[in-house]
């Protein structure tokens, strides 16, 4: 099995997870077939990048963030007249400096987040997200207490829970239909995205959008953190968001007869109940930021099939 085989059975199977380690085990598989391409022209060398390109970009319908680094190295081979070798080069330094960009987001969206959370304030979070993660570690002297939802089936909540005691944070982790308990005594709801939509609406792990619900009810502030890489222009041309559905055995090992078993592996929370992103480029409302999304792809000027990878 070669190494692009392989990162896609990881992908579907959900070995990897999370958007960061998506993108990178998925440029990281690209990187290394590319540079052992035996390609003697430009024109074989791009139809093998492609090949190899499109198997990991349709992987995760959820994950626009890889979508959009792929086709980020796809525009930096594109200029004819390159040679099999420079375009090796131009791939590798392509996600060289993506993923170090990549890394200067965070600290950007972790400060901006850390900045605007009030001392002595109580925070839920649902499942596992890198940026949250480091956001609520920046502003720990100001956080009393942290609620985590250990988000089944899978318990990914347990991650987060783990990084933010290590690093000296109270907290609590909870079953997620607790959360409607403790949202009374928090501040601030804070998740990630995997996907944020052109109507201003996110796609998160299934469960945000119930808890979202419940904030507003509680006076929580729901924000969510997440970079301007995983906006899915897609939702402009009316693709609408997909939500995975995932196997009945991480549900149950074994079935019970005459029983179905439905398994959303996320849920679409609307704009109206997001209090702002926290994003690289600042703290917005969603709708707002959607219309700087637009306006900066210059969306209004491409079909739907500049897409494609």
């Amino acid at each position: 099995m070669n190494i692009i085989s392989k990162t896609v059975k990881d992908l579907k199977s959900l070995k990897i997870q999370g958007a960061t380690n998506v993108r990178k085990k998925s440029l990281s598989a690209i990187v290394k077939v590319s540079m052992k391409s035996k390609a003697k022209n430009e024109d074989d060398f791009r139809k093998e990048f492609l090949k190899n390109a499109e198997k990991v970009f349709y992987a995760r319908p959820t994950e626009p963030e890889l979508r959009t680094s792929l086709r980020v190295v796809k525009k930096n081979i594109s200029q004819k007249g390159l040679s099999v070798n420079e375009m090796k080069k131009i791939i590798k330094n392509t996600v060289f400096d993506y993923d170090k960009n990549r890394k200067i987001a965070i600290e950007k969206m972790s400060g901006f987040g850390a900045e605007l959370i009030k001392p002595d304030s109580t925070i839920l979070t649902l499942c596992h997200s890198s940026t949250v993660v480091k956001t609520l570690i920046r502003a720990k002297k100001k956080i009393n207490h942290v609620y985590c939802c250990e988000t089944r089936p899978l318990f990914q909540g347990r991650i987060t829970a783990r990084e933010l005691a290590r690093a000296g944070i109270k907290v609590t982790l909870i079953v997620d239909n607790a959360a409607s308990t403790v949202l009374k005594k928090c501040d601030y709801f804070f998740s990630g995205a995997d996907s944020f939509l052109s109507d201003g609406d996110i796609i998160n792990k299934i469960g945000t959008n119930q808890i979202s619900i419940i904030c507003k009810k509680c006076d929580t502030k729901h924000y969510v953190v997440l970079s301007t890489h995983k906006f899915e222009p897609s939702s402009f041309f009316g693709k609408d968001g997909e939500i995975e559905q995932r196997s009945k055995k991480e549900i149950l090992d074994k079935s019970i007869k005459g029983v179905n078993i439905l398994n959303p592996a996320f849920d679409r929370t609307n704009s109206s109940l997001i209090e702002g992103i926290i994003c690289e480029d600042g703290v917005f409302p969603p709708q707002v930021l959607a219309s700087k999304l637009y306006d900066k792809l210059k969306l209004d000027k491409f079909e739907k099939d500049f897409l494609k990878l």
